[in-house]
């Protein structure tokens, strides 16, 4: 079982069998065999080609009538028995990883944490001293970037080491083409094109073993890569990289469900910002419609009242133009009457006829500014004293408004001229005069009075009578 022949070990001590770690177990295997009549032990021993193997050995003691004067040793090798032991607790220890990670995974839609909670398994399922989890982002405007998750080793050990890139080691692993496994990446064919050629980076984590699998989605993109390193050569097996692989397999489920779940983000909130913006349009087309409501009705209030002073216009006219023909004839005989009053005449006759004559004159005045009123002429502005204008109005609106409406005229000192047209500014008068009479049914003072005002933007965009006047 050893190797030894019996010529080779006859007169040795036992303990050449027994690893250095384990030569003292051999002392306590004695003390138990001697006080409890059996010892027993089990671990590594040696064999003569310095080779181990895992056994078990009991220890019984040989007595005379009163001492131990020796010992029977029986060995039993149990180094399958031991790997199949330790290859069920691997299988069960990685299960349990797997079974963890998958669980996680499957509830996990923060990409950030999915890629860490993958990279942290990767590390505990192959043992590795420190692992990687490089993975292609596409943003929402369909830039491709690539990040990183780290275990084992702190991210800055990584921030001033360039990403993987495609070279002819890891090629395969961003064309999703196979794995890469190395017993000694720095004696790989592939490795050492690039500075510092065969050896590792300077600042870069060290490594000699090296593992590395593609994560590809259920589309057949490749999603990124697993990178897992060890200081000792040799680090990894065929059995760590079928781990590997199954965690890459869950880990790109993961990930397109993640992508799936962000996507599903993504169209909730454009469709909620649509349904936002469609909100704020509805409003504030409710909006534009009442203020447009409004400002036809304001409109149409204005054009009654533009019709009502038309059809005012065209009476006073009919009216103004039949009362100045009868003028004409009252004027003209008045004339005749003075032609023929000889000087004789007595001063009360010719006194009587000047007032006359003045009376008719006056009213004839008056006609004109009701025909002036009534006529729609080119605006004709020229420079106006409002004061002198207000004044010289004041008879033809008393005579207009009747007896139950009063009115009183404030001229105020320093009044600016106006540039407007006479005729329109005469015809304004009287409208003002005709709406206040309206607005007071049982008669009252209307006081008519001149002050210097600004008119600004401001107020001829909230006044529509004037927004397309003022310049």
């Amino acid at each position: 079982m050893f190797g030894w022949s019996e010529s080779e070990v006859l007169g040795h001590p036992l303990d050449l069998l027994f690893t250095e770690e384990d030569k003292k177990t051999l002392v306590r295997e004695m003390e138990e065999a001697v006080s409890l009549g059996r010892g027993s032990h089990e671990g590594w021993r040696v064999r003569k080609d310095g080779t181990q193997l895992w056994a078990v050995g009991e220890l019984t003691p040989i007595r005379n009538e009163r001492d131990v004067i020796g010992f029977v040793k029986i060995v039993r090798d149990t180094t399958l028995q031991r790997e199949a032991e330790e290859d069920a607790r691997e299988e069960r220890r990685a299960l349990e990883i797997l079974n963890r990670a998958g669980s996680a995974l499957s509830q996990e839609r923060d990409f950030q944490r999915l890629v860490q909670i993958v990279t942290d398994a990767g590390v505990e399922l192959t043992r590795a001293e420190f692992g990687a989890f490089f993975y292609n982002v596409i943003d929402r405007s369909g830039d491709r970037q690539m990040h990183h998750a780290t275990s084992g080793a702190p991210l800055e050990d990584y921030a001033n080491f360039p990403m993987p890139r495609n070279t002819k080691v890891f090629a395969q692993i961003f064309e999703g083409v196979d794995i890469v496994r190395s017993d000694d990446i720095t004696e790989d064919p592939r490795y050492g094109h690039n500075p510092p050629h065969r050896g590792v980076p300077e600042g870069h984590l060290p490594v000699r073993s090296y593992l590395a699998v593609p994560v590809i989605s259920r589309a057949g993109e490749v999603i990124g890569g697993l990178f897992f390193g060890h200081a000792r050569r040799s680090a990894f097996t065929d059995r760590s990289e079928r781990r590997l692989l199954g965690l890459a397999a869950q880990a790109a489920v993961a990930v397109d469900n993640a992508r799936l779940a962000e996507a599903a983000a993504y169209e909730i909130a454009d469709r909620k910002q649509a349904q936002e913006a469609l909100d704020e349009l509805n409003r504030s087309l409710e909006r534009q419609v009442a203020e447009r409501t409004d400002e036809l009705r304001k409109q149409e209030a204005v054009l009654r009242q533009a019709q009502k002073m038309e059809a005012v216009g065209q009476l006073t006219g009919g009216i103004a133009h039949d009362f100045n023909n009868l003028l004409q004839i009252i004027i003209g005989n008045l004339e005749m009457l003075q032609r023929r009053l000889s000087p004789e005449s007595s001063q009360h006759l010719r006194r009587a006829a000047a007032q006359a004559m003045n009376g008719a004159k006056r009213a004839a005045t008056l006609t004109q500014r009701l025909l002036a009123f009534s006529r729609r002429q080119p605006l004709n502005p020229k420079p106006i004293d409002p004061n002198t204008l207000v004044m010289g109005m004041s008879e033809m609106l008393n005579r207009m408004l009747g007896e139950a409406i009063s009115i009183e005229t404030v001229s105020s000192a320093g009044i600016w001229k106006i540039e407007v047209d006479q005729n329109e500014m005469e015809a304004a008068l009287p409208n003002l005069a005709v709406n206040a009479r309206d607005a007071m049914p049982e008669g009252g003072r209307l006081t008519i009075e001149t002050a210097n005002s600004f008119i600004d933007e401001a107020y001829a965009q909230q006044h529509v009578e004037v927004r397309d006047r003022v310049p």
